[in-house]
């Protein structure tokens, strides 16, 4: 029972932490591809078409008129502005209309537009304008998508020629329906209008986006019907409309491709994290499936011993046990796996769900078979290597009490193992982890290339991982003892009992070691995970904060400070301030003639909004902070270098002394600051330092709370800013909320691991102190025959299990802490400093888990074996 158990326990850990990984690989590829709704095929164009297909050149009625083609969505959108009620909304995305199956967002009420003159609104407007089902609201296009919106002309005929453009294009419609979006896709955009494709094409035509004018149309979702045969033919139906430039692709070979787009044929890192803790839970369940069933053998040595007398080889026995391992191995790896897919299954019953992830069972031949081999294994390795040892040993040896097998000759061949095995895995890692930091610091550029040598080298270090940790537990014979004897010296002047359980702990050094391995392998494992998730997501957070820096940034003409006012007024919003923009050219200190974006802001301002550490630089009235990243692609900036700009004069009309005028030095320290945008050379500086220049361009940076929804919050900044037709809205909020939600989702797997983690423990502990408690019942008898008391005993016996579990559990944390390390800082390096991180509320949690968990394993047998007379436990066997 308690090996079976242990696989149980293991082969169901290792199912999960795989089933796992399926949930949030499906859960990455949806949100990848929401834009499709659940079409099964779409019509993608290559990255080699220079020339894409027009929204009024696509012919949607001859692709859906094929047999076999349920329906069809042309990937269209543009933005318009809506109203009613005497309030509006500005830049909502519109989208085409089709069957639900191929909506990227869900219908709360009501129903889709079915003929020209009907709306679905998103909730989030739909509230602003009060417009409920049958209510009228007038829609136009956005200035943003009209022809030439994008030029920096503001001319009064411009401006007229839009509105008029505008009025042209009104149309009043009922609303038909009310929808919610999936996720955050179009929070940026106020949400998402639906529209009849013939809408969309009559509001183009009015606004004269014809011919060379019209929107191109990025990808066709189509959702095709039929299997073998008849969905080939269909197939090739639709090939023949796919126009030149364009791929016909099913859903699985979209979904692989954006996910490259998005990782750069990068190392997607939320799989990487879960093969990498995935990978050394498996190892160490593994390890407890073995452990577990090594004291099994150990304890049939009598058993062995007899068969052995009555005439039984070597041969026999170890087929017999191997035989009894197989069974047990393959009844009890197959109930963990069963269980597993319950536990999941279940969970997606009830609807669990973290973020954007939804629990579901999602089973892979992988996810099944890798758990049922891997425990089988164990199981027979385990065996084997224990009956090994068993038949060796003379019968006549083997039938005398364990204590007196300890004062044999002990072999030193597993010390000097568990040395060599230490070191090489110290090597690996330290190698790996060198290199990999020598990798990420001469990128060259070829992400592919750099890809396959970074998982190489995260293969390599979670090898030394495991040879290090092997290596600790051949030698835990030697030094566990050794720590525990430590340990116990001041605990053995507390009393009799203290005193009796520290001398058992040295009495018996092998019997010590094998429960105190159990409860390190749980506790390594839990340390493990709890390092890696809290390590991953501070270093997560610093990088996203690194990356954007400004949760919000509106650009456009004419933004002022009364702009400010009435966004600072907003609910959501902790601060927005008004930032001058230049533009300057490099005379010195860096690459001649390069351009350069420069924003001045007050210093003390410019800490109100941005998240980004400043560090000690702007204390400088002449400091020029430049972008470490912008710093690491650019050689000829160097920090704390002195730099000379030529920055523009918008104001001055002559071009001499425009330049003239505008020649200012700015020397300082280059701090690091995140990104507003990585794709240009940028900086900010003081605004004393460009005193006496002007300019017609500002933005405004507005920092958030973090606490109200993105789509309200950014609706209400358009209404703020409504008189700048031209402004843009851009920012690091809606994607700093989806990594957030990214990695909550990944630390709610991690929590459910660490649980399944935890029970690993506590059925190791308690399978091997168990274990050891009846084995010592003539012990027990002895000490009780000499005048301690039950009490006493009962004692004596819960510090011995204390103890054992507080050196294991100490040590099992300096080993977890730093396997998370390792594990972190392969995963995350590529994005710049790793954030160290120790789980110090994890640690306080572990050690009055563990000493329970052992108080637990070996007082409550120790009571049933006081309860026994001394005469009688005593009495041979």
């Amino acid at each position: 029972m308690p090996a079976g158990l242990a696989i149980v326990i293991g082969t169901l850990f290792m199912c999960l932490t795989l089933l796992f990984g399926n949930v949030a690989n499906a859960s990455m590829r949806r949100e990848m591809s929401v834009d499709a709704g659940q079409a099964n095929y779409v019509v993608a164009s290559r990255e080699d078409q220079d020339k894409p297909i027009l929204f009024d050149e696509f012919d949607g009625k001859g692709l859906s008129n094929l047999q076999g083609v349920r329906g069809l969505r042309p990937d269209v959108s543009l933005l318009v502005d809506a109203e009613a009620n005497g309030q509006s909304s500005k830049e909502i995305l519109a989208i085409v209309g089709a069957r639900q199956e191929l909506m990227p967002i869900d219908l709360v009420r009501g129903q889709w537009p079915d003929s020209d003159d009907q709306v679905v609104l998103p909730q989030p407007v739909s509230d602003r304008l009060q417009a409920g089902l049958g209510d009228k609201v007038r829609l136009h296009l956005s200035t943003l998508t009209l022809p030439g919106s994008d030029s920096d002309s503001d001319s009064a005929q411009d401006s007229a020629s839009k509105e008029r453009l505008v009025d042209q294009g009104t149309v009043d419609l009922t609303v038909s329906g009310i929808s919610k979006s999936r996720g955050r896709q179009y929070d940026d955009f106020g949400g998402a209008v639906v529209l009849t494709d013939s809408r969309i094409e009559r509001l183009l035509s009015m606004a004269g986006m014809v011919g060379p004018e019209s929107l191109p149309v990025n990808n066709v979702y189509l959702q095709v019907d039929g299997q073998g045969k008849e969905l080939q033919k269909a197939l090739q139906n639709i090939r023949r409309y796919v126009p030149k430039g364009y791929q016909l692709e099913d859903r699985r070979t979209m979904e692989d491709r954006l996910l490259r787009e998005q990782t750069g044929d990068g190392v997607d890192i939320t799989t990487l994290f879960l093969m990498t803790f995935g990978l050394l839970a498996m190892v160490v369940a593994a390890l407890v499936i073995a452990n577990t069933f090594q004291i099994m053998v150990a304890r049939q040595r009598r058993y062995l011993a007899l068969l052995r007398i009555i005439g039984a080889d070597r041969r026999q026995i170890r087929v017999g046990v191997l035989q009894q391992a197989l069974f047990l191995g393959v009844i009890s790896s197959l109930i963990g796996i069963l269980l597993a897919m319950g536990l999941m299954g279940l969970a997606g019953c009830l609807g669990l769900h973290s973020g954007t992830m939804k629990f579901e069972l999602l089973p892979t031949p992988a996810s099944l078979l890798v758990p049922f081999v891997l425990g089988v294994l164990a199981t027979l390795v385990a065996a084997f290597g224990s009956s090994h040892r068993a038949i060796r040993v003379r019968p006549l040896e083997a039938l005398q009490p364990v204590d007196y097998q300890e004062q044999g000759s002990r072999d030193r061949t597993g010390l000097r193992i568990s040395i060599l095995l230490a070191v090489i895995g110290l090597a690996l890692v330290s190698w790996s982890s060198w290199r990999v930091g020598e990798l990420v610091r001469t990128n060259s550029g070829d992400t592919v290339q750099t890809s396959n040598q970074q998982e190489r080298l995260l293969g390599l270090a979670v090898l030394g991982v495991l040879l290090i940790f092997l290596g600790a537990l051949i030698g835990a014979r030697r030094w566990i003892p050794a720590l525990l004897r430590c340990l116990g010296k001041p605990v053995s002047k507390i009393g009799p009992s203290c005193r009796v359980g520290v001398a058992n702990i040295a009495r018996n050094p092998s019997r010590v070691a094998a429960t105190g391995v159990a409860l390190l392998i749980g506790v390594t494992l839990v340390s493990t995970l709890a390092t890696g998730a809290v390590t991953a997501k501070r270093t997560l957070f610093k990088d996203i904060d690194q990356r954007y820096s400004v949760d919000i940034e509106i650009s456009g003409q004419g933004l002022n400070k009364r702009n400010v006012r009435a966004i600072e007024r907003i609910e959501g919003v902790a601060d927005a301030e008004l930032v001058q923009r230049f533009d300057a050219k490099v005379q010195s200190g860096g690459p001649s003639q390069a351009s350069m974006t420069v924003y001045a802001l007050d210093t003390s301002r410019i800490r109100r909004v941005l998240h980004a550490d400043l560090g000690p630089g702007m204390q400088r009235s002449d400091a020029l902070l430049v972008s470490t990243r912008t710093i690491s692609k650019h050689s000829g900036y160097r920090d704390g270098s002195r730099l000379k700009l030529s920055i523009a004069d918008p104001q001055a009309d002559d071009e001499r002394e425009k330049e003239t005028d505008a020649r200012r030095t700015l020397t300082g320290v280059f701090a690091g600051f995140g990104g507003l945008d990585t794709s240009g050379v940028y900086a900010i500086t003081d605004s004393r330092n460009v005193a006496g220049i002007d300019t017609k361009t500002h933005e405004i940076w507005i920092r958030t709370q973090g606490d109200r929804d993105t789509a309200l919050l950014l609706d209400d900044i358009r209404q703020a800013v409504g008189e700048h037709d031209d402004m843009a809205i851009s920012g690091g909020l809606t994607q700093m909320r989806t990594w957030s939600e990214r990695i909550d989702s990944l630390l709610a797997i991690m929590v459910a691991l660490l649980g399944v983690a935890v029970i690993i423990a506590l059925i190791g502990v308690s399978n091997t102190l168990m274990m050891s408690v009846l084995e010592r019942r003539r012990e027990t008898a002895t000490l009780r025959a000499i005048g301690m008391s039950s009490v006493q005993v009962r004692r004596s016996l819960g510090v011995e299990a204390c103890m054992i579990a507080l050196g294991a559990s100490l040590a099992g944390i300096v080993l977890g802490t730093l396997f998370g390390w390792i594990g972190a800082y392969q995963v995350f390096v590529p994005l710049g400093s790793v954030t160290f991180t120790v789980p110090w509320s994890a640690f306080a949690l572990i050690l009055p888990v563990a000493l329970l968990a052992a108080v637990a394993a070996s007082v409550l047998p120790a009571r049933e074996a006081v309860k026994v007379s001394p005469i009688e436990a005593l009495s041979d066997d």
